[in-house]
C-alpha cells in the first residue's frame, strides 16, 4: 500500500503541476486512504506539504525576478 501511495503522490504532483492547480485537494485522500494516516495528522501534513511547495516555488520565482514584491506587499495589506 505504501508503494501505491508513493505512485499516487507522484502522479498527483505531476498532473497538478502541469495544470497549475493546487495539490491539497488530492493530498488528503492519498494520506488518509493509501498511507493510513489519521485525518487530523493528514491535515497538518497536507498544510505543511503544500506550504513548503509554495515556498520553494516562490523562491525560484524570486531568483528569476518574476515576483514583484511591491505589488505583493500592497496586495497583502489590502487583505487586512
Amino acid at each position: 500500500m505504501f508503494v501505491l501511495g508513493l505512485l499516487a503522490s507522484f502522479i498527483m504532483g505531476t498532473v497538478l503541476s502541469l495544470l497549475g492547480a493546487g495539490g491539497s485537494i488530492l493530498t488528503m485522500p492519498i494520506l488518509v486512504y493509501l498511507f493510513k494516516i489519521n485525518i487530523i495528522e493528514a491535515t497538518s501534513y497536507s498544510l505543511l506539504l503544500v506550504g513548503l511547495t509554495a515556498l520553494f516555488g516562490s523562491v525560484a520565482y524570486f531568483k528569476n525576478k518574476i515576483i514583484d514584491l511591491k505589488v505583493g506587499i500592497i496586495l497583502e495589506f489590502l487583505q487586512l
